[in-house]
C-alpha cells in the first residue's frame, strides 16, 4: 500500500462470539482494512458506530434482541453512517431485498463469508482493492 494511503475501517456486529472472532481475523489480512472494532448487541452497534466511525459497517440480520433490520435503520439514519453490509446465514432473493428497503449497501451470505465480503468491498472501495 502506498504512503498515505487511508486504510478504510471496518466495524463487525454479530452476536456470534466465534463468528466475531473469526470476522476480525479475517479483516486483519485484508490489504487496505483495519478492524475498528466488534459489538455483539445493539447498542454496543450504536456505540461503536458513533466512537469509531467505520467506513463499513458488517451487520449480522439475525442479530437479537432486535432485528438487524431494524438496525440498519437506526444505523443509516445517523448523518455519518457508514455503509451497511448485511449479514445473513444464506444468500436469497429476499433477504437481500430485505436488506436493501431497511438501508443496507450490501448482503453477504455467512456461508460465502470471505469470497463474499473481498467482492463486496471490492464494489464499495474500488480504489482499495
Amino acid at each position: 500500500m502506498e504512503a498515505g494511503t487511508k486504510l478504510r475501517k471496518v466495524a463487525i456486529a454479530d452476536d456470534s462470539p466465534a463468528f466475531l472472532a473469526a470476522a476480525a481475523n479475517y479483516i486483519a489480512t485484508i490489504p487496505g482494512f483495519m478492524l475498528a472494532g466488534i459489538a455483539s448487541t445493539p447498542p454496543q452497534t450504536l456505540a461503536l458506530v458513533e466512537s469509531a466511525a467505520p467506513d463499513v459497517l458488517l451487520l449480522d440480520l439475525g442479530m437479537a434482541p432486535k432485528r438487524g433490520l431494524e438496525l440498519v435503520q437506526q444505523v443509516k439514519a445517523s448523518p455519518a453512517a457508514p455503509a451497511i453490509v448485511a449479514l445473513a446465514l444464506f444468500e436469497t432473493p429476499e433477504a437481500l431485498a430485505a436488506a436493501k428497503r431497511a438501508g443496507a449497501d450490501e448482503l453477504v451470505a455467512k456461508e460465502s463469508f470471505i469470497s463474499g465480503l473481498a467482492q463486496v468491498l471490492g464494489r464499495l472501495f474500488p480504489a482499495v482493492s
